[in-house]
């Protein structure tokens, strides 16, 4: 018998009782679109996480106190540690040394606790804050010690329910009850390292001369290396300099904590990615039960249709003829359920893409195209495996016990 014919033949057996085909259906078409969905989500906020951190300058070593010990095992990030380190160490043009502060600042009549940074000039391009109205902190505005401050959009926002904010350039905002001029305004950023997008950035030296007792260290330092130079080598070199310089603590603990941030932002891009596979994974089972699904309505077919499976066995079908009509139904229903499931899918995941898109700016939805075709590879191979033994037991059958079977 040809393979037309088999088809066929399959394709009545399918047809035959309509209801339980399409709850056969059901669980492949549900497993298809939830892996779609989930992994279309989790591309997305892949997507996201990278195209949020390609702008960060990530060629740096976020240097600081260690924290995690007792005071009085903590080394002070210093001026003198600063020089130190620049001196030493190879590949490190410059150190950007930081003060973090937290002030009540006073805009108009609105005023709110903040976060007020010491900085350097240029310290903007080690991060993705961008001046959107102004200007940055300049050589000048350090060696007068400048009462002037950049402003972050957010936080000029929060304070005053505003959409514009070019006419704050040439104001006064009181800091401590200090009168501080903008001279210029942070555009929001998405996603920043180290100084937030609210922030409010005065000059280093300014806060070292009013802030006398908070400013005796340095909070933190960002570290940029060289091009030539990896992020290891740079990390080792600090540890060892650090370590030659001020020592150990009695457990054998470094007293300074430094983080390659370059490495932090890689780890958390493998995460997000992790967690996208996982929820691909999750949702997969429910394609592993589908299948176990079309193997269990098989053998109720087989069965259910064992006279007729020896009637055609006398008329002279043959056991491989048997086999591949059943295995081809099993297919068939996989296949049918794959092409629904990815039609659904791909439809579930455009509308909840379009929805996150509508309310958040930012997101990036995306359906990738490997895991359509991954869908329906997977369809076929459950519609094979799982629909192999029923067609292998019914293929086994004796023609005579099949006709005598009531």
């Amino acid at each position: 018998m040809g393979f037309f014919a088999l088809n066929s033949i399959a394709f009545g057996g399918i047809k035959s009782n309509k209801f339980r085909t399409f709850l056969t259906l059901l669980g492949i078409i549900i497993g298809v679109s939830s892996v779609i969905l989930m992994v279309s989500l989790g591309s997305g906020t892949s997507k996201v996480v990278s195209g949020q951190f390609q702008d960060l300058n990530t060629r740096q070593i976020y240097l600081s106190s260690n924290f995690q010990l007792p005071y009085q095992q903590r080394g002070n990030l210093t001026a003198e540690n600063v020089n130190y380190l620049q001196n030493a160490a190879q590949g490190i043009d410059k150190i950007y040394p930081f003060y973090r502060l937290y002030f009540n600042v006073k805009v108009g009549r609105q005023a709110k606790d903040n976060r007020i940074i010491g900085a350097l000039p240029n310290t903007d391009e080690l991060t993705n804050l961008e001046v959107k109205y102004g200007r940055y902190l300049d050589q000048s505005d350090l060696n007068n010690r400048s009462r002037v401050a950049v402003v972050g959009e957010t936080f000029l926002r929060e304070l005053s329910n505003r959409t514009e904010f070019s006419n704050f350039i040439g104001q006064y905002l009181e800091i401590d009850r200090k009168q501080f001029l903008i001279i210029g305004i942070l555009a929001e950023a998405d996603t920043t390292l180290t100084i937030p997008d609210s922030s409010v950035i005065i000059p280093h030296t300014t806060a070292s001369s009013i802030w006398r007792r908070q400013t005796r260290y340095y909070d933190y330092a960002l570290i940029p290396y060289q091009a030539d130079h990896s992020e290891k080598d740079i990390m080792e070199q600090i540890k060892y300099l650090l370590k030659l310089k001020y020592g150990l603590t009695s457990e054998g603990e470094s007293r300074y904590y430094f983080e390659g941030l370059s490495s932090s932002v890689g780890i958390y891009s493998q995460v997000v990615t992790i967690f996208t596979y996982v929820l691909g994974g999750i949702a997969a089972i429910s394609l592993l039960v589908g299948g176990i699904g079309v193997m269990n309505i098989m053998l109720v077919t087989v069965k259910e249709r064992t006279r007729e499976i020896g009637l055609r066995m006398a008329i002279g079908a043959s056991r491989k003829e048997i086999r591949i009509q059943f295995l081809l139904e099993s297919v068939m229903m996989a296949f049918a359920g794959g092409m629904i499931g990815v039609v659904i899918g791909v439809t579930l995941s455009s509308t909840a893409n379009m929805l996150i898109g509508k309310y958040f700016d930012w997101w990036q939805g995306v359906i990738p195209i490997w895991v359509i075709g991954l869908s329906f590879l997977v369809t076929i191979t459950i519609g094979v495996v799982f629909g192999y033994y029923p067609a292998f037991k019914a293929s086994k059958l004796d023609p005579i016990d099949a006709l005598r079977y009531e």
